[in-house]
C-alpha cells in the first residue's frame, strides 16, 4: 500500500499484545517492507504489557488477544488512566466481532478502532499511527507555548521596560517596572483599578479612545502615586492573560533615554566578543546545568556536546594573516550556528574551534549532525580581496545521559580526544567518543559497560541459550534445561557473559538483566506448554535479587499472572549465599511455590556446613559443586564426596544434579550412585532451543 505521507520518514513504535512472538515479528516485517520505520514490541499479557510501556516509548498499543480482548482493553485504559505518558496512544484491537452491539463494546472499553479483517491490520494501524503522532506533536506544541508563555511571563517580571495588562480599562497584572514608573509600592494598589483614573487633563479622552484599539502608541500625561505628572509614551498590542484576551501596553517615561547598562553587561558576560557567539564559560554552565536536568528526568532523556575544530588554521593564517583568520572565524561560526538552529547552543571554545550542547538529541541524530557541519566546512569558501582559502574540520562528539560525569571540563575533554583522532584520520571526519577500555580510567570504563548494557536492553540485544538437565531415571515427563544469558554488541558480535556480567554488577544493573531473564524464561515456558509439552527452566539470579525484598513481590506477582500448570521454573541459589539470607529465601520459597517455581540449591558438597542449611532451607533439589567435578574420573576424594552427598540427599527424599559432567568415564560413574540427573557440554553443550532427544537417555 502505499504509505501515508506524515508518517513515511518518521519512525514509531507498536507494543503488540499477542500470544505469539512470531505474530509481531511477522508485523513488524510487513511494516518495513511497507517503508515503514516500524519497531513492534511484543507483550503475552497484561504485565508484559505494561513492563514494556514502562521501558519504551510506545505510540500505539495493538491488542490481539481472542476472547479475552475486551477485558485487556479496560485493563489497558484504566493502566493509561494513571498513567499520563500513555494519554494520546491509540489503541487498536483485532476482533471478530458479531454485530453492533459487541463492536459498541469494545469502544466502550477503549478501543480507538475496530480491526475485523486480516487484510485491513496494516492501513488501520498506520491510520492510529498517524493520529497518535498529531497528538504527540500538538502536545509538544502545546507544552512548548506554555514554556514560552511562562518564559515570557519571567521576561516581562524581570524586563527592564515598563509593562501592564488592560482588561476592559482595569488593571489586571503590571511588573515592577511599571509600578516603578508609576510610583506605587506594589500590583495589589493597581489591580482592578482604572488606567483612565490616571489620566490628566485632555489625555483622559484620549486614552479612552486609545485602550479601544490595538497596535498604536501615543503620549499621555499620567499622575504618578506621589501626586507627580509625567509623560509617558505608551505602545499597545493585543494579548492575553490567562488564557483571557487583554490589551497588553508597554509604557515608557518621555524624558528617559537610558540604556540598560546591565542587561549589557549580561550579554557580554555570555558571548565572545569577536564571533558574537556563546562563550565557553557560558556553555560550560549549561552543560552541567542539561546534566542535572537528564539525570532528574531520568534514563530515557539523553543529549550530546559536539565539537568542531578547523584542523589547517596554520595554513589559512599563513595566506589571510591574523585579522583575515578574525574575519572567517565570524562568518564560518555564524554558519554554525545557523545550521545547529534550535537544535543547540555554539559558543566558541578554543582559538579555532566550535563547541555545542545538544538539547535532545540522541548518538544517531548528533553523528547526522557531526556530518553535516563537516559538509558544510567542505563547501565553505572565505574571501579576502583575491585570496581565497577553503577550511578543513574534524568533529567529536559524545552522548550526554545519566551516566555522564558532572563535570563539564571532563566531557569536553573527552570530545576533544575525539576530534583529534578523527582528524588523524583525515579531514572532514566525524568520531563518537567512545573510551579505549585498555587505557581508559575504571570510571570512563564503567561509564562505557553501563551504557552498553543499557543499550542492550533496549535493543533486545539479550538472549538466552539452554542445556539439557538429563534425568537418569527414566524421567521423561517434564523437559529440563538450564538457563544462561548472553548479550551481543552492536555489531552482533558475542560478548564474553563472564565479562559483561561482572560489569552489570559494578554497574548495580544485575537486576535489570534478572527480570529480563524470568520474563524471558516464563514465556519460553509458556510457549512450550502451548505446544503440548512441559519444559523445566533453571536460571541464576543475582544476590542483589535475591537480597531484594521488591524482587520476591514482582517475582510472585509475574508467576500469578502467568498461571503455570506446575512446578516448572527453578531459582538456583547458591549454598554459600544462602546462609546469609535464609529467612528472606524462605518467605520467597513460600511465596512462589504455590505459583510454579521452586528454589533449588547450586554448590552443594564444598564445604562441610551445607546440609545443615536444608534445616532452615528445605528444597526438594540439590546440585553439586562445579569444583567437584573437575577431572572427577580421576580424583576419587571428589567421586566419594560426591556419592557421600547423593546418599543423604536420598535419606531426605532430595533429587541431585550434577552438572559439568565433560566425559563418559565421569559419567559411567555416577549412574550408579543414583545421581538423578546430569548436564554438562558431554551432553550438549547450550543452545539457542529448546532441542534435545531425552530418549537416549
Amino acid at each position: 500500500m502505499t504509505a501515508i505521507e506524515p508518517i513515511h520518514n518518521q519512525s514509531f513504535s507498536i507494543l503488540h499484545i499477542t500470544g505469539s512472538v512470531n505474530d509481531s515479528i511477522a508485523l513488524r516485517g510487513e511494516l518495513r517492507n511497507a517503508g515503514m520505520q516500524a519497531s513492534v514490541h511484543n507483550a503475552a499479557d497484561f504485565d508484559a504489557a505494561r513492563n514494556e510501556l514502562a521501558k519504551n516509548h510506545i505510540d500505539v498499543i495493538y491488542v490481539e488477544y481472542g476472547a479475552h480482548g475486551e477485558e485487556m482493553l479496560e485493563a489497558l485504559s484504566e493502566h493509561a488512566e494513571r498513567e499520563p505518558a500513555l494519554q494520546g496512544v491509540p489503541l487498536v484491537i483485532y476482533d471478530e466481532i458479531d454485530g453492533a452491539e459487541q463492536l459498541r463494546a469494545l469502544l466502550e472499553a477503549g478501543a480507538f478502532a475496530v480491526i475485523t479483517e486480516e487484510t485491513l491490520v496494516e492501513p488501520m494501524l498506520l491510520r492510529a499511527v498517524e493520529v497518535a503522532l498529531l497528538y504527540q506533536d500538538r502536545e509538544q506544541k502545546r507544552g512548548q507555548l506554555g514554556k514560552s508563555e511562562l518564559r515570557c511571563q519571567k521576561l516581562i517580571d524581570g524586563s527592564s521596560e515598563a509593562v501592564a495588562y488592560i482588561q476592559d480599562g482595569l488593571h489586571i497584572y503590571a511588573n515592577q517596572t511599571y509600578l516603578d514608573l508609576l510610583g506605587f509600592a506594589s500590583v495589589d494598589e493597581l489591580l482592578d483599578e482604572p488606567i483612565l483614573d490616571l489620566a490628566v487633563g485632555d489625555s483622559a479622552k484620549r486614552l479612552k479612545g486609545f485602550l479601544k484599539t490595538e497596535d498604536v502608541e501615543d503620549t499621555f500625561t499620567l499622575r504618578t502615586g506621589s501626586g507627580h505628572d509625567i509623560d509617558v509614551r505608551v505602545h499597545s498590542t493585543a494579548a492575553s492573560f490567562d488564557g483571557e484576551p487583554c490589551l497588553q501596553i508597554f509604557a515608557s517615561q518621555v524624558k528617559e533615554n537610558v540604556a540598560d547598562i546591565s542587561e549589557q553587561l549580561e550579554y557580554f558576560a555570555r558571548r565572545d566578543l569577536l564571533t558574537g557567539l556563546y562563550n565557553r564559560n557560558y556553555l560550560f554552565e549549561q552543560i552541567e546545568a542539561r546534566r542535572e536536568e537528564i539525570i532528574a528526568n531520568g534514563d530515557h532523556d539523553t543529549g550530546a556536546v559536539l565539537l568542531l575544530e578547523i584542523v589547517n588554521h596554520e595554513e589559512i593564517k599563513r595566506h589571510i594573516g591574523t585579522t583575515g583568520m578574525d574575519n572567517l572565524l565570524t562568518e564560518f561560526g555564524k554558519k554554525v550556528e545557523e545550521r545547529v538552529g534550535g537544535q543547540g547552543l555554539v559558543a566558541r571554545h578554543g582559538a579555532f574551534s566550535f563547541l555545542m550542547l545538544l538539547g535532545t538529541l540522541d548518538r544517531h541524530r548528533t553523528a547526522e549532525l557531526a556530518e553535516h557541519l563537516n559538509e558544510l566546512a567542505r563547501d565553505y569558501v572565505y574571501t579576502q580581496g583575491t585570496t581565497s582559502v577553503t577550511v578543513s574540520t574534524s568533529a567529536g562528539y559524545l552522548v550526554l545521559d545519566e551516566n555522564s560525569p558532572h563535570n563539564a571540563a571532563e566531557l569536553v575533554d573527552r570530545v576533544e580526544r575525539a576530534s583529534s583522532r578523527a582528524a588523524n584520520e583525515g579531514p572532514y571526519h566525524a568520531r563518537l567518543y567512545e573510551p579505549d577500555l585498555k587505557t581508559a580510567s575504571e570510571r570512563e570504563q564503567d561509564e562505557a559497560w553501563a551504557r552498553k548494557i543499557k543499550t542492550a536492553l533496549r535493543e533486545s540485544r539479550f538472549s538466552l541459550v539452554f542445556q539439557p538437565i538429563v534425568s537418569l531415571t527414566g524421567d521423561r515427563e517434564i523437559s529440563r534445561y538450564e538457563v544462561f544469558v548472553r548479550m551481543l554488541d552492536e555489531d552482533g558480535s558475542l560478548i564474553s557473559p563472564a565479562e559483561f556480567l561482572s560489569q552489570a554488577e559494578r554497574g548495580d544493573l544485575m537486576q535489570s538483566i534478572d527480570r529480563w531473564v524470568v520474563l524471558s524464561a516464563i514465556k519460553q515456558i509458556q510457549n512450550g506448554v502451548k505446544a503440548g509439552e512441559k519444559p523445566k527452566l533453571y536460571i541464576r539470579i543475582s544476590d542483589a535479587s535475591m537480597h531484594d525484598p521488591e524482587f520476591s513481590k514482582w517475582l510472585a506477582q509475574r508467576l500469578m499472572m502467568s498461571r503455570l500448570p506446575d512446578t516448572l521454573l527453578a531459582l538456583q541459589v547458591s549454598v554459600d549465599k544462602a546462609g546469609h539470607a535464609l529467612r528472606h529465601l524462605a518467605d520467597m520459597q513460600d511465596a512462589i511455590r504455590p505459583l510454579g517455581a521452586e528454589l533449588i540449591l547450586d554448590g552443594f558438597g564444598s564445604g562441610d556446613e551445607s546440609f545443615r542449611i536444608l534445616d532452615h532451607l528445605p528444597v526438594s533439589t540439590l546440585k553439586i559443586a562445579r569444583s567437584l567435578l573437575e577431572h572427577f574420573a580421576q580424583e576419587t576424594a571428589n567421586q566419594e564426596r560426591v556419592a557421600e552427598v547423593v546418599r543423604r540427599a536420598k535419606e531426605g527424599e532430595m533429587a541431585v544434579i550434577v552438572p559439568n559432567v565433560e566425559d563418559a568415564a565421569s559419567l559411567q560413574i555416577l549412574w550408579p550412585m543414583g545421581v538423578d540427573f546430569v548436564q554438562g557440554d558431554f551432553i550438549q553443550a547450550p543452545q539457542e532451543s529448546l532441542e534435545f532427544d531425552f530418549a537416549q537417555f
